[in-house]
C-alpha cells in the first residue's frame, strides 16, 4: 500500500508559500481585520512569540537539524519586543550598508520609533538614543546571523524547555515519540495539501498528521505555543479563529483522500490542538468536536460568538480580491444606507 504522503502535495515550502491559493492565515488575517486591511493583508508579520512558536515548531517537526538551519543563538542580553521590533525593521532597510545601528543616521531612528510607535511619549532623540542602547548588541548579531533568525540563550532556554515539555509530558509524548517499526502507525510532519472547492483553490500545510494503517483512521494534529496557559486554550482558540484552521484543513486533506483508492476509505478524525506555554511548561491536547460541521457555528453563554464558515470568508474574500471594489458588500454608492441595518449587526 501507498504512503499516505504520496497523496500530500509534494512542493519545496518556498513553492507553498509562492502559492496563491488561500490559506488559513489569510481567512484568519481577513476575517479579524475586515476590508480595510485588504491592502496589508499578504503583508510579512514577524514578532517574538512568532519566532519562539516557530523555533519550538522546527524543533518538534523537523528536528535539530531544521533548527539549525534556520535559528542561531546568541549569548546578548535579552531585549524588549518593542524594541526588537524596531531593530528588526532598522536592519531589513539598512543592514546592507550599515553594519552597526550606530551608523544610521538619527532622523532615520527617529522615524523608524515613529512607524512602529516606540515610546511616542519620549523626546524624539531620547527614542532613537534608547534603540542603539538597548538594541546595539542585537542588531550586531543580525549582521552575523546570515539570514537566520536570532535567538537569545535566554529564550534557546525556553525553546528547549518546551520542546523537552512536549516529548516528555504524560498527555502528549505520544504524539511526538519516533515510530516504532512493529506498528503500522506512522506520524508525519509538515504535509502540504492543495484543495479546490467552489472553484476557489485552498492550500494548507499540517503541522503533524498521525496515519493508522490497520485501523484505517488519520488524525491530523496541530501544535500551538500560547501566551496564555494551556488551560485557557479557548481563549486563544477564538481569539486566533483556530476554528477556520481546525475546519479548513480537514476539507483539504479529506478532498485529497476521497480522491485516492487507497485512502478514500479511511477515517479522517476531529482535528486535535496540541498546546504548550513557555512558563507553566504544562502541555494539553485539545480536540474540536465541531471540525466537520458546515456553516456558522455559534458558541458563547449569550450565543455572542458567531464563527462564519470557512469557505464563506473564503468566497467573500477571493471576490474582494478578484474585483478590488471601492467599498465592502452591501454598502451602496448611489443610495442611501440603512444606519439601523448595520446597528443591529454590532
Amino acid at each position: 500500500m501507498k504512503k499516505f504522503e504520496e497523496i500530500s502535495w509534494l512542493v519545496t515550502e518556498e513553492e507553498y508559500r509562492a502559492d496563491k491559493a488561500l490559506s488559513y492565515s489569510t481567512l484568519s488575517t481577513y476575517e479579524r481585520t475586515g476590508f480595510n486591511n485588504l491592502a496589508h493583508l499578504f503583508d510579512f508579520k514577524t514578532s517574538p512569540s512568532l519566532t519562539f512558536g516557530s523555533a519550538v515548531d522546527a524543533i518538534i517537526t523537523g528536528g535539530m537539524g531544521e533548527f539549525n538551519s534556520r535559528f542561531i543563538v546568541f549569548d546578548i542580553p535579552e531585549v524588549p519586543d518593542s524594541v526588537i521590533t524596531v531593530v528588526k525593521s532598522l536592519y531589513a532597510k539598512y543592514g546592507d550598508k550599515c553594519r552597526s545601528i550606530y551608523e544610521i543616521p538619527v532622523a532615520d531612528r527617529i522615524t523608524e520609533t515613529e512607524i512602529q510607535k516606540y515610546q511616542l511619549n519620549w523626546k524624539p532623540e531620547t527614542r532613537a538614543k534608547v534603540i542603539c542602547e538597548k538594541g546595539f548588541e542585537y542588531y550586531d548579531a543580525l549582521c552575523k546571523a546570515e539570514g537566520k533568525t536570532i535567538l537569545n540563550t535566554a529564550l534557546n532556554d525556553l525553546v528547549m524547555g518546551a520542546v523537552n515539555a512536549l516529548k516528555e509530558s504524560k498527555a502528549t509524548k505520544y504524539y511526538f515519540q519516533d515510530d516504532n517499526p512493529f506498528e503500522h502507525i506512522e506520524r508525519k510532519y509538515q504535509l502540504k495539501f492543495k484543495g479546490t472547492f467552489n472553484g476557489i483553490n485552498y492550500r494548507n500545510m499540517a503541522d503533524e498528521i498521525i496515519i493508522d494503517y490497520d485501523k484505517k483512521t488519520v488524525l491530523p494534529i496541530d501544535l500551538k505555543t500560547s501566551s496564555h496557559t494551556e488551560w485557557d486554550f479557548f481563549q486563544s482558540f477564538v481569539d486566533w479563529n483556530y476554528m477556520i484552521q481546525a475546519r479548513l484543513y480537514w476539507r483539504i486533506i479529506r478532498q485529497n483522500m476521497d480522491n485516492d483508492e487507497d485512502f478514500k476509505d479511511f477515517t479522517l478524525l476531529d482535528y486535535k490542538f496540541i498546546v504548550v506555554n513557555k512558563e507553566t511548561l504544562t502541555p494539553l491536547v485539545w480536540e474540536y468536536a465541531d471540525t466537520q460541521k458546515m456553516g456558522p457555528l455559534v458558541y458563547g453563554k449569550n450565543k455572542n460568538i458567531v464563527c462564519r464558515d470557512p469557505f464563506d470568508i473564503g468566497e467573500e474574500l477571493y471576490a474582494y480580491l478578484k474585483d478590488t471594489p471601492r467599498v465592502p458588500k452591501g454598502i451602496k454608492l448611489d443610495k442611501e444606507n440603512s444606519l439601523v441595518k448595520y446597528l443591529k449587526n454590532l
